[in-house]
């Protein structure tokens, strides 16, 4: 990798879109900021796209790759496989999912690889509900730990997740190597124009799939039972599974909601879907007893809507760093709490909670800049391509 000319990343990826949710989200932004440095060239491989999703990330000076095809092997195992015409200085893994291919790739190709940790599996193992969920989560938390010693450089996504693979990586002696990336504001959700009148009821948007495994984790209980203790407030659920919408109403209606003040909705594949929605709602809630991030709520900031996220997530932890950011973010899972502060929420004129939205929307953009982190984290690698030349040049 020449450090004076144009280095080629290469992000794996399971789509170009966002239809499977956060993590696309995630990187389809980092490939589009990336790609913004001078020095660098991104391609992003994928299982496969179509011409719309080329001609998509080509606007945005990103190039997408298809993995090479291999019958009997799932889809994310091509991504082992790169084209042997695409050039890789730089392969972007994702925690273990994303991820493994990254070590084959590095090695085949000779190049660097970054591994971004989006969870931490040995704590959401806690908060699961299922059988073995703390020996899977274990396992999992081995994995990832194994993969981020491999890698040449560690990217935590927000504080929490930055505090604690530093801890993990200790034993490795890369604790002090782990580089922080906060997400910063969701530019397509900027525009957003709000309504500027409330309806006679609250409309409380929670997000997540509400199946059976994650319901206490995303805190989805502590949702219907403080919406339920308001009589004025409904909740809108979204992100069930198709034909799930039954079984996750179900669910929720065991936490002491009544029907009437329960709306539930699968998965929103389009953007422009999830903006219309963000403009029907009135507050966004987070109530996870634990969360890596949290990009749902970042995303429903981003559109100006006022917010309130758990505390024991990455997002809340930011947040808190952010001048009147700590006021969203509410240290407890009692949902008689959560439905006070939905109810302060609602007390205010909108107009005023709207502003109060807009300003803890500036404050976080100027705290979180994509551009400043992600020029950041490629100047590093770039620095660590001239040590690499000059490690060379002694050895000859």
């Amino acid at each position: 990798m020449a450090s004076s000319t144009e280095v080629n990343f290469t992000l794996l990826a399971s789509e170009w879109g966002s239809k499977r949710g956060g993590l696309s989200t995630f990187n389809r932004v980092l490939a589009i900021e990336l790609a913004k440095h001078s020095k660098v060239h991104v391609s992003v491989l994928v299982p496969r796209f179509d011409l719309e999703e080329m001609n998509d990330a080509r606007n945005k000076n990103v190039t997408l790759a298809q993995a090479k095809r291999r019958p009997g092997l799932d889809e994310k195992s091509w991504l082992c496989f790169p084209p042997d015409d695409l050039q890789i200085d730089v392969v972007i893994g994702h925690g273990a999912v994303l991820g493994s291919q990254a070590q084959i790739i590095q090695e085949s190709r000779r190049c660097k690889w970054i591994q971004f940790v989006h969870t931490d599996p040995e704590e959401l193992g806690m908060f699961k509900d299922y059988s073995d969920r703390i020996e899977k989560g274990e396992q999992k938390h081995q994995t990832e730990v194994e993969l981020c010693a491999m890698a040449d450089v560690v990217v935590a996504v927000g504080p929490k997740l930055a505090e604690a693979y530093r801890s993990y990586l200790r034993s490795h002696d890369k604790d002090q190597s782990v580089f922080e990336l906060t997400p910063g504001i969701f530019d397509e959700f900027s525009g957003v124009k709000q309504a500027t009148q409330d309806g006679d009821n609250c409309q409380v948007l929670a997000f997540g799939r509400g199946d059976v495994e994650d319901f206490k984790l995303k805190g989805f209980d502590i949702a219907a039972k403080a919406v339920g203790k308001l009589q004025d407030a409904i909740l809108i659920f979204v992100g069930a599974g198709n034909k799930q919408q039954d079984g996750v109403a179900d669910n929720l209606q065991q936490c002491d909601i009544p029907p009437e003040r329960l709306r539930v909705r699968t998965f929103l594949e389009s953007r422009e879907s999830l903006k219309k929605l963000f403009r029907e709602v009135d507050v966004a809630i987070m109530p996870s007893r634990t969360e890596g991030f949290g990009l749902v709520a970042l995303e429903a900031l981003s559109a100006g809507l006022p917010i309130l996220v758990g505390g024991n997530s990455g997002f809340g932890k930011a947040l808190a760093k952010v001048r009147f950011g700590s006021g969203c973010v509410i240290q407890s899972d009692k949902p008689t709490v959560w439905a006070e502060e939905i109810k302060k929420v609602w007390a205010k004129d909108r107009g005023i909670r709207l502003e109060e939205s807009d300003e803890l929307r500036q404050n976080y953009a100027e705290k979180y800049s994509w551009a400043k982190q992600c020029n950041d984290l490629v100047e590093l690698v770039l620095k660590m391509a001239v040590g690499m030349e000059q490690a060379e040049k002694v050895a000859s």
